[in-house]
């Protein structure tokens, strides 16, 4: 038998678990700039990073709270920032569609 304050480290414990597998689902999206600034905000929270030819490696599981959060704003800044481009690139072919012979 699990004790409530058990069952409450493990609910705790999975939420911050599926927390963090939504950051590493929108880290995979990130462009090679994005990944950088990613970079830039691990290293100056301080945290542990492992380098080799191959990338930048970091466990997500371990980042401190803090660091959790600053990527958390990274990444939706990000996501703000993807949805204004593909409205201003739709507004801009729209324009284009709508007045031929301009910018040719």
């Amino acid at each position: 038998m699990t004790s409530a304050k058990s069952d409450i480290q493990a609910s705790g414990d999975n939420i911050q678990y599926e927390s963090r597998k939504k950051i590493f689902d929108e880290i995979k999206k990130f462009s090679k700039t994005e990944q950088e600034e990613l970079y830039r905000i691990i290293k100056r929270c301080k945290e542990e990073v492992s380098e080799n030819k191959n990338g930048i490696f970091f466990d997500l599981m371990n980042l401190q709270e803090e660091t959790v959060i600053e990527i958390q704003k990274w990444i939706s800044f990000c996501n703000k920032n993807r949805v204004q481009f593909e409205i201003r690139e739709k507004e801009m072919t729209d324009l284009q569609e709508a007045n031929p012979g301009i910018n040719q």
